[in-house]
């Protein structure tokens, strides 16, 4: 069953989990491959206690998931999940954006590069039933099944001004 939520807006569900720097930087580390806390807390920077806290949440979300992988004592690994490996292309949209507006063409502190091909990767956009790039004019927002009556009224006055 789905969590109830107090704003039905899938962004603002998605920042009420990913609303501060370091839990995006820790789905960073966990798909640059660290999984031990003390590898996290290296890379990121972050301070224990934040780390505890994001990670706690990040499990009680389904986004990662710990196993006890110590020989003598308990040591855990965090390993994402099928959710949290969905995450991956908005990481990549926020890489591509950040090369882009961030640090500026020739200034890209990582590139992101086709494994086959070794060329760079396409600027992620939103695609059509048919493949082809959509743009903001193609989409339109409208209620879902889950919607409160005012997402339905904000979404119904937004249509109506688009339609001016």
């Amino acid at each position: 069953m789905a969590k109830r939520h107090t704003h039905t807006c899938p962004i603002a569900g998605v920042l009420n989990i990913f609303g501060d720097n370091w839990t995006w930087l820790i789905v960073r580390e966990a798909f640059y491959g660290a999984t031990r806390f003390s590898e996290i807390m290296r890379n990121t920077g972050i301070a224990r206690n934040v780390l505890s806290e994001r990670l706690d949440r990040l499990l009680e979300e389904g986004i990662l998931r710990r196993e006890d992988v110590g020989a003598n004592g308990t040591r855990y690994a965090y390993i994402l999940t099928d959710k949290g490996e969905s995450l991956y292309p908005i990481l990549l949209a926020l890489h591509q954006w950040g090369n882009a507006h961030v640090y500026g063409p020739g200034n890209e502190p990582v590139l992101l590069v086709e494994k086959a091909t070794g060329l760079p990767l396409r600027p992620m956009a939103p695609t059509g039933s048919d493949g082809a790039t959509l743009s903001r004019a193609d989409i339109l927002t409208e209620p879902g099944p889950g919607a409160s009556l005012a997402t339905q009224r904000r979404l119904a006055e937004a249509t109506r001004q688009s339609q001016k």
